[in-house]
């Protein structure tokens, strides 16, 4: 099963390295038009998927073994999130949102098909100083 987030985080991450590398015009824009094709892509599969890429990429950015959402999880968008995450072969993820009402989006993961498990600690950002990440703690939820 083919990831589409896992496709283009690492299609940005070669066509940055090209434009890093490029020595002319011509090179840097091929880079950044091979960047926004990739996230294109994403775009066109809507709201939802545009919500896991954002957390996909920061996620491998802050060096995650697996995706982690941080941020508000609406109800209404878990089940899609959900299917979304299957359908692109994603097995497990994180969720360490510090939101007063994360617990109840928990549940809804629970019961859109999801396995809570234990709670590990996440990367949440570089540090200040660049040398290292804040850490978190998140819920490991695995998709049956």
């Amino acid at each position: 099963m083919t990831n589409i987030f896992e496709e283009t985080y690492n299609t940005i991450a070669e066509a940055k390295k090209a434009y890093k590398e490029g020595t002319t015009a011509e090179e840097r824009d091929t880079a950044r038009d091979t960047a926004k094709a990739a996230e294109d892509r994403i775009i066109e599969m809507g709201d939802i998927a545009c919500k896991v890429w954002r957390a996909y990429e920061k996620s491998r950015d802050n060096e995650n073994e697996i995706l982690d959402f941080d941020d508000i999880i609406w109800d209404r968008d878990v089940e899609a999130l959900t299917a979304c995450m299957k359908e692109n072969g994603i097995k497990a993820f994180t969720y360490s949102c510090r939101a007063t009402d994360a617990i109840e989006t928990l549940w809804l993961f629970k019961e859109a098909g999801c396995t809570i498990g234990e709670m590990v600690e996440v990367n949440l950002r570089k540090d200040f100083f660049g040398k290292g990440y804040e850490k978190g703690h998140a819920f490991r939820m695995t998709l049956n």
